[in-house]
C-alpha cells in the first residue's frame, strides 16, 4: 500500500451556509469570503506539502468552486457520507486505509496549520492508531489514522467543548492508542478572525 493520505473536509461555499457564527458580525457574503480565504489557503498547503490529497465535500459536490478546485489543485474529488460528522469522518478514514497505510483528515477552518503539523502526525503514527491535533476551542483540527474502529466517535456531540475529550474517552474505550500534538486554534467567531487579520501585519 502507498504511505500516507491526506483528505480535507470541505463544505460547498453557498453565501448564507458557511462560516454562519462570522455572520452577525460581518454578514454573510463576508463570512463566506472568509471561508474560501481560508480553504484556499488549506488546499495550497496540500499542494505544497505533496502528498496525494482528497477533497470530501458536502452539500453540493457539483459546486463550481470544487470543479475549479479539482483543475488546479489536481485533487480527488469525494462525497462526505453519514448523519453527523463522526459518521462521515469514520467512512472518509476507512475508505482512505484501504489504500493507503495512514491517513491524515483536516477540515478548512485552521490557518496555523503547517506542513510540520501535519508531518509530525504522520510520525505519531509509527507508535500510535491514532493522533489528534487539540483545537482550543475543545475540539481538533486533525486526526490522523492507520487503524479506525466503528466506535471510535460513539458519545460525542459534535460542536460543544467536550469533542476532544470525548473521542480520547471513546479510543480508550474501543482500545486504539492514540497521541495528542501541540494545541492550535482555528476560526469561528470575530475575535478568531481578528486574531488571523492581526497575524498578516
Amino acid at each position: 500500500m502507498s504511505e500516507a493520505l491526506l483528505q480535507i473536509f470541505a463544505k460547498a461555499p453557498v453565501v448564507g451556509s458557511v462560516k454562519t457564527r462570522l455572520i452577525v458580525d460581518i454578514g454573510e457574503q463576508a463570512a463566506c469570503e472568509v471561508y474560501v480565504e481560508l480553504l484556499e489557503k488549506t488546499l495550497q498547503l496540500a499542494v505544497n506539502h505533496s502528498m496525494i490529497t482528497q477533497l470530501y465535500c458536502a452539500n453540493d459536490e457539483q459546486h463550481p468552486f470544487f470543479q475549479d478546485c479539482i483543475k488546479r489543485y489536481n485533487l480527488v474529488l469525494r462525497i462526505q457520507q453519514g448523519d453527523d460528522l463522526g459518521e462521515r469522518m469514520l467512512h472518509a478514514l476507512k475508505q482512505g486505509l484501504k489504500t493507503y497505510d495512514k491517513v491524515v483528515l483536516i477540515g478548512a477552518d485552521c490557518p496555523v496549520l503547517t506542513e510540520s503539523y501535519i508531518n509530525k502526525s504522520l510520525a505519531g503514527l509509527d507508535a500510535s492508531d491514532v493522533v489528534l491535533g487539540p483545537a482550543e476551542d475543545g475540539g481538533f483540527v486533525l486526526i490522523a489514522c492507520r487503524n479506525t474502529h466503528r466506535h471510535m466517535f460513539d458519545g460525542v456531540s459534535w460542536g460543544d467543548d467536550c469533542v476532544l475529550q470525548r473521542t480520547v474517552d471513546a479510543l480508550g474505550v474501543v482500545g486504539l492508542s492514540y497521541q495528542l500534538l501541540p494545541e492550535l486554534w482555528d476560526i469561528d467567531r470575530v475575535a478568531d478572525l481578528m486574531r488571523w487579520n492581526a497575524m498578516s501585519y
